[in-house]
């Protein structure tokens, strides 16, 4: 991105020697080029641009480009320097809105149909539009065939964190979502781990099928999700064991266990859940491992005990 903006310097530092331009018009927007090059080449050499830095320059390039092909005396350089709003295009495409892809597509359509209409004095109607169909071609097709692959990728990307059949998190993207909670401050907040397992799920496929074991699967996924706040992380461990992870106030996590084992029950699948938690304030948690040892903990005292019922560890801290 660093080279990309200094390519704006490479234009303003060319612009004076432009023929038929006035000296102060070439000057001047040789300077404003050669300054915005310097600016964000340093600042991409620096780091990641915030996204207002970001849309600026996506906005200030694609508008210098356009004056720099509207000052160009030869028509048909002008012209296929219209096509250079491509690259800007692209970018905002990868990193803003459909907005800024707009305005850049139908700026280098305009700028470019009117170097066009200078090209048909000289070449004819045949060239010049030849010529402004490439830049339009290239303008659509660059920021729209981005976008698709960014769409296409980033529905890739949720169905590898998904489960298939239950559509809660993986047991890979749970842990990744997982320790990203523990860099969130919440000091009044509790962290509450719940374990979950089905009760006798083996018997349930024996009986029914598997095509009523993976119906009950999918329906207890969908309780969870249910039941469950937004900020919740819910995933599935294997086979028919699931755990769900949140901070949320005291009174909240000490519900959550319970209100999750009887939304299970309550399902039209014949099954029910043993349910483990392991509850902590959250400045006392360092390990989310150890806190979902403590819940597994307590979920197989509440699958000793009977099942369909819960069970909760209030561990003082979980150390690393």
């Amino acid at each position: 991105m660093a080279l990309i903006s200094a390519g704006l310097i490479l234009m303003g530092a060319a612009t004076p020697t432009m023929r038929n331009v006035p000296t102060v018009w070439a000057w001047t927007f040789g300077g404003a080029a050669v300054l915005t090059g310097i600016t964000y080449t340093t600042l991409w050499l620096r780091g990641w641009l915030s996204r207002r830095q970001s849309l600026r320059m996506a906005c200030f390039g694609s508008s210098l480009i356009a004056v720099g092909c509207v000052m160009q005396t030869y028509p048909m350089v002008a012209l296929m320097g219209c096509t250079g709003m491509a690259v800007v295009g692209g970018y905002a495409a990868f990193f803003h809105n459909s907005k800024a892809i707009t305005f850049i597509v139908v700026l280098g359509m305009a700028v470019g149909a009117l170097c066009a209409l200078r090209v048909v004095q000289n070449y004819g109607w045949a060239v010049a539009a030849a010529g402004w169909w490439l830049v339009v071609e290239l303008n659509l097709a660059v920021p729209l065939a981005i976008q698709a692959v960014m769409r296409t990728m980033g529905a890739d990307v949720v169905r590898s964190h998904q489960d298939p059949l239950t559509g809660v998190l993986n047991r890979r993207a749970f842990y990744e979502r997982a320790a990203l909670l523990l860099t969130s401050p919440a000091n009044e907040l509790h962290l509450v781990a719940v374990m979950i397992d089905l009760d006798e799920f083996k018997k349930l496929n024996d009986a029914y099928g598997h095509i009523a074991g993976d119906q009950a699967l999918t329906a207890v996924g969908w309780a969870l999700r249910e039941n469950s706040n937004s900020s919740a992380i819910i995933g599935r461990f294997g086979g028919e064991e699931f755990i769900v992870v949140d901070a949320v106030p005291a009174e909240l996590a000490e519900e959550l266990p319970a209100q999750l084992c009887l939304a299970i029950a309550a399902l039209p699948q014949p099954v029910t859940a043993s349910v483990g938690a392991a509850i902590v304030r959250w400045e006392s948690v360092t390990s989310m491992d150890d806190l979902i040892r403590a819940a597994d903990a307590a979920m197989y005292a509440a699958k000793r005990a009977g099942g369909n019922q819960t069970r909760i560890s209030r561990p003082a801290r979980v150390d690393r």
